[in-house]
């Protein structure tokens, strides 16, 4: 049977040095230095990346791209001019001035790390989006969440969110990546595992709410499909998983045997620190999907400064070993945006497109895109703190496992497909840069005492000035011929 360690044994390991630097600094230094050549020429090469042996995928929980990255300097930000200014200036009746622009919320003088969380549910995903107009975020928030609802419009600053910043200042952030639904959790992590939320309702859906029906679900998940393909993969979890390993939910893992791959690979519980001690021992399987705890997820009211410590954990348990860094992909992506205000309309199927519409309450409307979500792609083949424009989702994910292992996921719909890029795209040549990023336990320490010490934010009154976005720009990094999007400088 596989071992599985406790913290205990852990930190009695040669992996100690992971759990007591978070900063990551010495050994990703090193590595980095020494990174290896692009996995592939994109252009002129056709299938596997044959040194790419890793991927890790985690998904941490409701933040929006704007929300965290808005001010972030040479992505698609407040400073956005593909853009009408007047998206910005949110319709507001309980505000002197009628509109609510984005704000500022300073984790430094107030309780700002620990928002509350507004709905995200699919009506108020689709009231905020509201049929493309953009509109209504605020008036949606304040109807479903009162006022805690103008929450929607408060923004991080780098001081606020200083290793997520660091992280997409030395490796590649996606500014074009978007949830796949506008709606809650577990239809976007369903999109994740399987591509699909069961539109035509054959199998236990279709699924836009956090609900599963008495029958379960039983349509075919992804890691199914590497198991058929002889792929290797693993669900990292704790006991406390939040709900978020949605593989919970289909008949075919409740009903395996606790010897079958589909246990034992996806449904296991393991202790703290799992995950780090099988990347210090070269013994992560070719996929693996992290889940994080409630705590350590980012969904308000959880903190981000819990969740800056929890990803660099893994970062630096994969930097901590040198050939393991040489082969690995890390993303880090967000399941959805709370309600979180993000100003890029998300593309939308036509009227009729196969698999990509659902009636709800009587009334048709599309799946997705949902609005945009952070995404952070870390390995040696995306230092240099590059951009990518491209337009994804989280079937782009499992499109950068199938360049990987071949195993295609045929779940996915065909508008989705033309649509959504393949993240594979933004791998290039390794650069011999050497990013510094901070220590993230005192931020954390820091962080929970100015949640306990500080009121929430103020909401802004009559006196409301527009947001500004840092001047800068950022290498970009989008496949050849695509066409990427205006930012602000």
């Amino acid at each position: 049977m596989e071992q599985q360690v406790t913290r205990r044994q852990l930190l009695a390991s040669g992996g100690a040095v992971v759990l007591a630097s978070f900063a990551l600094p010495k050994s990703l230094r090193v590595l980095l230095d020494a990174a290896p050549a692009s996995p592939r020429d994109l252009q002129a090469q056709a299938g596997s990346p044959s040194n790419i042996e890793h991927i890790v995928v985690l998904m941490q929980e409701n933040r929006s791209f704007d929300h965290y990255f808005g001010t972030m300097p040479g992505v698609r930000g407040f400073a956005d001019k593909s853009v009408n200014p007047e998206i910005f200036y949110q319709p507001d009746p309980d505000n002197p001035d009628t509109y609510l622009l984005p704000f500022h919320v300073d984790t430094t003088d107030s309780s700002a790390q620990a928002l509350p969380s507004n709905s995200h549910s699919w009506a108020a995903q689709h009231d905020s989006w509201a049929n493309g107009a953009m509109d209504g975020f605020v008036t949606s928030h304040l109807e479903y969440n009162g006022v805690a609802g103008q929450y929607t419009m408060a923004y991080f600053e780098r001081q606020d969110v200083p290793f997520h910043w660091a992280l997409a200042d030395a490796f590649t952030i996606c500014d074009g990546y978007h949830c796949s639904m506008l709606g809650p959790t577990w239809p976007n992590r369903l999109f994740l595992m399987t591509g699909t939320v069961d539109p035509g309702g054959t199998k236990g859906g279709p699924v836009y709410s956090n609900y599963v029906p008495p029958q379960g679900f039983s349509w075919t998940t992804y890691p199914e499909l590497l198991t058929q393909g002889g792929i290797s993969w693993r669900v990292y979890q704790e006991q406390d998983n939040y709900g978020m390993n949605v593989l919970e939910y289909f008949d075919q893992y409740q009903n395996a045997s606790t010897t079958s791959p589909l246990y034992t690979n996806g449904m296991r519980i393991y202790e703290a620190g799992q995950f780090e001690h099988d990347a210090v021992h070269d013994r992560l399987p070719t996929v693996s999907w992290i889940i994080p705890t409630s705590y350590q997820s980012e969904h308000p009211d959880f903190i981000p400064a819990a969740g800056a410590d929890f990803i660099a954990s893994k970062v630096e348990a994969i930097a901590a070993n040198p050939s393991l860094w040489a082969k690995t992909v890390f993303v880090l992506i967000y399941d959805e945006n709370d309600g979180f205000f993000d100003h890029v309309l998300p593309p939308t199927a036509p009227s009729g497109a196969a698999d990509e519409y659902i009636t709800v309450d009587g009334t048709a409307a599309p799946i997705g895109l949902g609005f945009r979500v952070p995404c952070t792609v870390v390995s040696p083949w995306t230092v240099g703190g590059y951009v990518s424009h491209t337009t994804f989702d989280h079937t782009s994910v499992i499109r950068l496992i199938e360049t990987v292992t071949g195993v295609t996921c045929p779940n996915i719909s065909s508008w989705r497909r033309s649509t959504s890029g393949d993240l594979s795209t933004v791998l290039g040549p390794s650069s011999s840069t050497s990013p510094r990023l901070p220590a993230t336990q005192a931020e954390l320490v820091a962080a929970e005492a100015q949640v306990r010490e500080y009121p929430l934010p103020p909401i802004p009154g009559a006196t409301q000035s527009f947001p500004t976005q840092q001047p800068g720009t950022k290498p970009v990094r989008d496949p050849a011929g695509a066409t990427s999007a205006a930012v602000g400088a």
